[in-house]
């Protein structure tokens, strides 16, 4: 059964080779001994997989940016549950090709640390889980305080001023409520909610009970659920905060539906906040032109293009070292100077819906949390 599951799903797995002749913007080059032998990685990843500008598609990104002027050979596989990939993980390993098993998702580190555990010469990366041993380079993102920012974002947008009417209420849509990323976002997010209540909003902002999709790819109940939440008769809510991953479809047309139906001028504004990927450009009226102001104010983006990327550069040079590499609000992994995790500030952004005041105070916030003086879990 398990010999069948590589080639059975051979419309899913993409098989590229790539020649990168540019520098990333992380600098660095990548060296292989044998350049007529190029570097073999293996890349697993849940269903959905790639497309719905969700962590995945921040790691492609990093494969994609490598530099130095040398081929790779990348595989990518996509398992329709946990136990699929581990089985995949295990094919890959016990082939003995790939100088690098990169897998992405903290839900699959279980998996992988069995697999891992079993294999010690194999080299392996976990991006967005941790798993403890000497063959596996882990990153993990500080995602939780990536949403006490976008949770004191979203309070702050909620309320209205001379320009704008807001109604003071906040509204959390997640994807799949057992995924640890998501918890982590949805925890973090309260928790930036209740700063700014506490410290300049004076208790008057309200979170509707969050809802969960169930799924990562269900756009329809998406949908269905931020209607609800915009409509004034039901949760009316201001700001959603939605980490929905493929499902950002619904909430997108939710976001059309509430502007024609309810309000549809520019004092009462459907709005946004996404998580895990860059998706300020589908709260766009036009996605294709590019064009008009954003409902999606700000995303929450680990930066796993930047892991990934450092990952293999490591392991083709020779300097792979099991070790787990936290990615915060100030730096990646040991670097000091990239943040790790950022809320995007797109130049889509509308400062008459969420003033730019509103970021220069999230951006103090984060400050705050770095030198110590703020503590996230603290609230």
């Amino acid at each position: 059964m398990e010999a069948s599951i590589l080639s059975s799903r051979s419309s899913m797995i993409a098989s590229i080779v790539i020649v990168i002749v540019v520098f990333s913007v992380v600098g660095g080059f990548i060296f292989m001994t044998n350049p007529y032998v190029p570097a073999k990685i293996g890349v697993v990843v849940s269903e959905p997989g790639f497309g719905d500008l969700s962590m995945a598609d921040q790691v492609e990104t990093g494969l994609q940016e490598l530099g130095g002027d040398i081929v790779v050979d990348y595989e990518y596989f996509i398992a329709a549950d946990i136990a699929e990939a581990g089985t995949i993980i295990t094919q890959l390993t016990e082939s003995g090709g790939y100088d690098l098993i990169i897998v992405i998702g903290g839900e699959l580190a279980g998996e992988l640390s069995t697999i891992a555990l079993a294999h010690p010469s194999q080299k392996y990366a976990c991006i967005g889980g941790e798993v403890l041993a000497d063959n596996v380079v882990s990153t993990t993102f500080n995602l939780h305080d990536g949403a006490f920012l976008a949770g004191i974002l979203a309070a702050e947008s909620s309320i209205g001023d001379v320009n704008r009417t807001g109604t003071g209420v906040v509204g959390i849509i997640g994807s799949v409520e057992t995924d640890p990323t998501v918890a982590a976002l949805v925890a973090g997010f309260k928790k930036g909610i209740a700063y700014a209540n506490n410290k300049t909003l004076n208790n008057s902002v309200t979170i509707l009970p969050e809802e969960y999709v169930g799924s990562y790819n269900d756009s329809a109940t998406a949908e269905d659920i931020a209607i609800d939440m915009f409509d004034p008769l039901i949760g009316d809510a201001t700001v959603i905060f939605a980490p929905v991953r493929a499902s950002m479809g619904g909430i997108r047309n939710a976001l059309f539906h509430a502007n024609t139906t309810w309000f549809g001028n520019i004092s009462r504004q459907p709005l946004i906040i996404a998580a895990e990927g860059d998706q300020d450009y589908l709260g766009l009226p036009n996605i294709e032109t590019r064009a008009g102001n954003s409902w999606i104010i700000t995303s929450v983006v680990p930066r796993s293009d930047v892991a990934v990327y450092r990952v293999i550069n490591q392991t083709l040079w020779g300097n792979f070292q099991g070790d787990t590499l936290v990615y915060d609000l100030g730096r990646s992994g040991n670097d000091l100077e990239t943040p790790g995790v950022i809320l995007t500030h797109s130049d889509f952004i509308s400062h008459e819906w969420t003033p730019q005041t509103l970021f220069n105070d999230v951006e103090d916030i984060r400050l705050g949390i770095l030198n110590g003086t703020i503590i996230v879990n603290d609230w």
